[in-house]
């Protein structure tokens, strides 16, 4: 227990840049969730969706995770957390992309598929980065910064609403 420092690996390394980018990575995945709640209104208002149907969205978004798990966590185990993580933002970057053409689509079921691109990427993320961070220094200090990396899923979660209503 030479080091006790919450970045610093045993053998010297530092690892608070990184652990700064994977942190943006939880506060990435809290506002995505956080704004799904708000894109479902919309969806409602200017689909003229019923409640029924507007479930959808949340099937949709929740279905990738079904979907994502065991391929994120194969991707994680044999091509390593970084790509991983490429995986991740690139898979969310595509589905959201997807919503340019969407809008002039303009029917439910691209949006959906809007949707579940992006919530695959998140749980490529997620799968990666929750473990990822652990390993970012001191092991005896990996559940502090996982607690600290989840913070900033929170404040997704805050900032998402109050953006998305603007």
């Amino acid at each position: 227990m030479k080091n006790k420092s919450l970045f610093i690996a045993d053998d010297g390394t530092n690892y608070a840049f990184p652990f700064v980018l994977i942190s943006c990575l939880f506060l990435l995945w809290g506002f995505a969730h956080a704004l799904l709640d708000v894109l479902n209104k919309h969806f409602q208002d200017s689909l003229e969706l019923t409640k029924a149907q507007s479930g959808m969205v949340q099937a949709s978004a929740y279905g990738a995770y079904f979907l994502m798990g065991l391929p994120a966590g194969f991707i994680a185990r044999r091509y390593g957390y970084r790509t991983g993580v490429l995986v991740g933002l690139s898979f969310f970057a595509l589905g959201c992309f997807w919503f340019v053409p969407a809008v002039s689509i303009n029917t439910f079921a691209a949006f959906l598929f809007g949707l579940l691109i992006i919530f695959s990427g998140l749980t490529c993320l997620e799968t990666v980065a929750n473990p990822y961070a652990t390993l970012l220094g001191n092991k005896e200090r990996a559940v502090q910064r996982i607690n600290l990396a989840q913070t900033f899923n929170a404040l997704g979660w805050i900032l998402g609403p109050l953006l998305g209503s603007l």
